[in-house]
């Protein structure tokens, strides 16, 4: 399967927002593993708001018109 720059874009912010929030994560001293996994599930609400916003210019879903 073939990424189009839209689908690595948003894979691009899904990384990004996993650092984020397993670097908080353990920033408070927690590494246990269950909830490190969790914080990286916790990533991908970021981009899937970006993703159900057909405004969003990045990678926001097009609607049937301007696909």
């Amino acid at each position: 399967m073939k990424l189009n720059c839209k689908h690595k874009a948003a894979l691009q912010s899904y990384a990004r927002s996993v650092v984020g929030a397993v670097v908080a994560v353990a920033a408070t001293g927690n590494y246990a593993p269950d909830d490190l996994a969790k914080a990286a599930v916790a990533a991908l609400i970021p981009p899937v708001l970006r993703w159900v916003n057909s405004n969003d210019p990045a990678f926001g879903r097009a609607t049937s018109k301007e696909a």
